[in-house]
């Protein structure tokens, strides 16, 4: 603007000093300032209208609708993968090892013969008893031609034969002893480990032989939850149970939970099945999330966005105008940097969830 003066000013004086018709120079010079007025009004106006458009701050902001959500609340306990089923094939009577019928990894069923013992007195028995059935035969198979060709009497016939009877059911019961001295699987599986050997005696207390059978496809989650859960970590929680070195997770429940606390460690056990799956194996370290509270239709934000003052919590939320307004609410429960919102909120407002930071009630907002 001064620089527009100064050019007027400079024209004026030149054509001044050139030394021709004083009216018309005197028309120039007004002309020049009619036209200075118009473009000052100009300028002025211009001016005008960029202060009052810097004037409006309007505040850039992402917001979220308001909408139902299940809202979790979790206790976080390390659990280890535990055997359900897990035994030590033993034979009912003491004896030594004769011979081992299975290998590690070998998959057995219940009642399969995994080991036999020495029984040389049974089987010197059962041999006699052999002899004396054979002999039996021979003396009641007689003993009928007779009778048939009526020779004899009845009671030689009968003696006979309740003696070849009696000799065949102490055969069995003998042969029902013998199978005392078989080692038997009690349950399907597989055979995880062999500690035994020909010759070692199950009579050893200190020293006794194992082989121990698994069953894989019963495995289950055991955690140790502290007892002040005992109220709320019941049968039939639900849980998120991570396995970080396969990099799996499940949601899943629990199936039982111990009712006496150990007066030790100050936590009960809780159990949780696992379906079958190769993957899993015994003693597998798991991170158990137990659920503690549950709300299925819940308003859940960020826990960043509570403004907390003196008077309650509060929220932004962009009204109908795009202006931000501070609504006052109810927090609940708190989980991983989300909280649950009692009361305030209601379904479709939408809360200010990123550029809040530089907000105040009022201001014009541009949603992004």
């Amino acid at each position: 603007m001064r620089n527009l003066s100064y050019i007027i000013l400079f024209l004026s004086v030149a054509l001044a000093s050139c030394g021709g018709n004083d009216n018309e120079g005197k028309e120039n010079i007004a002309e020049l300032k009619k036209q200075q007025k118009e473009l000052q009004d100009k300028i002025t106006k211009l001016e005008g209208a960029t202060k009052k458009s810097d004037s409006v701050r309007k505040v850039p902001v992402l917001v979220t609708s308001m909408t139902p959500s299940v809202f979790n609340n979790y206790i976080e306990v390390q659990g280890k993968i535990d055997l359900d089923e897990v035994v030590n094939a033993i034979p009912e009577v003491p004896g030594i090892i004769q011979s081992i019928l299975v290998r590690p990894g070998q998959y057995v069923r219940k009642g399969q013969v995994v080991a036999t013992l020495r029984a040389e007195s049974v089987e010197k028995g059962i041999d006699e008893l052999d002899q004396q059935i054979n002999f039996a035969k021979v003396v009641y198979d007689k003993q009928k031609r007779l009778w048939d060709e009526e020779i004899g009497t009845e009671i030689q016939l009968l003696q006979a034969k309740n003696n070849y009877e009696a000799l065949l059911k102490k055969k069995q019961t003998t042969l029902t002893q013998k199978s005392n001295f078989n080692v038997y699987s009690p349950i399907n599986g597989v055979v995880d480990a062999i500690d035994a050997s020909v010759g070692q005696s199950f009579s050893n207390p200190i020293a006794a032989p194992v082989i121990r059978i698994i069953n894989t496809s019963k495995l289950r989650v055991l955690v140790a939850v502290p007892e002040n859960y005992s109220s709320i970590v019941r049968t039939g929680s639900n849980c998120v149970i991570a396995f970080p070195d396969i990099q799996d997770t499940l949601a899943t429940r629990i199936n039982y939970v111990e009712k006496m606390i150990n007066s030790v460690s100050r936590t009960y056990a809780a159990y949780i099945p696992l379906p079958s799956n190769s993957k899993y194996q015994p003693n597998m370290t798991a991170q158990v999330k137990i659920a503690t509270y549950q709300n299925n239709r819940a308003f859940v934000l960020p826990s960043a966005v509570i403004q907390k003052t003196d008077n309650g919590n509060f929220v932004y939320v962009a009204d109908a105008n795009s202006k931000s307004k501070l609504i006052p609410v109810q927090l609940g429960n708190t989980y991983q940097s989300k909280v649950e919102i009692l009361s305030g909120l209601n379904l479709g407002d939408r809360v200010i969830t990123t550029g809040y930071e530089d907000l105040n009630e009022g201001d014009l907002l541009e949603i992004q």
